[in-house]
């Protein structure tokens, strides 16, 4: 348990859409926000992350008269393509990609020593498999649980009892 607190660790509490990294503080002196970090798109609806993507042209000509292949209209291209990966699961690896980044700067910075991550399980499992081989060396323990949600001191007190387990 000494050990512990001896190490530099960061905490990293998130979800797909919102992540909070804290640095644990020596001697039991509480966890101190190092950085917030937000991914909007990840809470956004699918029909809005599908508009205007995956080769998507409007279904007529520019005035907009609807006449498609023949009659005098122009057929402007196909009306959408079916994705092949659900939008929100994109952003979500995308957000967990963003994140194992900062992990990897941290470690390269050697800002920490051990890491701890927070998620709820399909995330913490995105998080997982997207870091490094090096960054995942160093992951002390992970939790599955979505505590992202927690305001501050809350947040700081399910923190402590994380770490006095």
């Amino acid at each position: 348990m000494a050990n512990k607190a001896a190490r530099k660790t960061w905490i990293l509490v998130s979800d797909a859409s919102r992540a909070q990294l804290y640095r644990e503080e020596p001697a039991g002196k509480g966890f101190t926000l190092l950085e917030s970090y937000t991914h909007d798109e990840s809470r956004a609806r699918v029909r809005d992350l599908m508009a205007d993507a995956l080769g998507r042209k409007p279904n007529g000509t520019p005035g907009g008269n609807g006449n498609v292949g023949g009659g005098g209209g122009t057929y402007m291209g196909r009306p959408g393509v079916a994705p092949d990966t659900d939008p929100k699961e994109v952003e979500k690896q995308k957000f967990a990609q963003e994140l194992a980044e900062v992990l990897e700067k941290g470690l390269n910075e050697h800002a920490y020593e051990s890491l701890v991550l927070i998620a709820p399980p399909h995330f913490l499992g995105l998080l997982r498999g997207t870091v490094s081989k090096q960054v995942s060396n160093h992951i002390e323990s992970s939790v599955d649980k979505d505590l992202s949600w927690l305001d501050g001191p809350r947040l700081t007190e399910r923190l402590r009892e994380l770490r006095a387990e």
